[in-house]
């Protein structure tokens, strides 16, 4: 598989990136109450991209058949069960979708930033975005009890944070993850047990 993301990136320390070892594992979820908290600080805006693969029906669900293999669309309904609805209600000031195949990712996201202020502060779902752009920070969610989709073993190995979830008792790690005006997004240091 040839890779068609640039050999070197530039860290953006206003972006985390939230991806997930599989379907269902709670990535929005965890999105949505991190929004939910630094948003009561600062603005913050949210991206969720969906890489199409014809391979990972099983993992993505069906999306909506068209000849447009890329597609950047903005949320404006807060009360639908959608992902990026349920953004907007945790407090995002606007949420975006994009549905891409691998080599419309970076363009999507460009076209994103085009749509928010200037050096905003970035919360976005996604399993690709990561290898595109380097964030301040990677997160990836992971369940306790779903097989692990076989694209995701890279997300593992280049994760600032692992989160294991078990559907049931929250997210372990959530309060410790902080964004610092002029630092950008960071994991607190947890003090050494003695």
């Amino acid at each position: 598989m040839k890779t068609i993301f640039p050999a070197v990136m530039t860290k953006n320390k206003k972006l985390l990136v939230v991806g997930g070892t599989g379907r269902d594992v709670g990535k929005t979820e965890f999105v949505c109450q991190l929004i939910a908290r630094i948003s009561t600080i600062y603005p913050i805006y949210a991206l969720k991209v969906s890489a199409v693969y014809l391979d990972e029906e099983l993992f993505h669900g069906s999306h909506t058949s068209g000849k447009n293999k890329r597609h950047l669309f903005e949320e404006s309904n807060v009360s639908s069960s959608k992902d990026t609805s349920r953004m907007l209600r945790a407090g995002a000031k606007k949420a975006f979708y994009l549905r891409s195949d691998d080599e419309g990712i970076l363009e999507g996201y460009h076209l994103f930033q085009k749509q928010i202020p200037k050096g905003s502060i970035m919360i976005c779902e996604s399993n690709s975005l990561g290898q595109a752009i380097e964030p301040a920070l990677s997160i990836v969610i992971k369940s306790s009890n779903i097989p692990i989709k076989p694209r995701s073993f890279v997300l593992l190995k280049s994760a600032d944070l692992i989160v294991v979830s078990d559907g049931v008792s929250g997210f372990p790690g959530l309060d410790a993850i902080e964004y610092l005006e002029g630092f950008g997004w960071s994991v607190k240091k947890r003090p050494k047990l003695q």
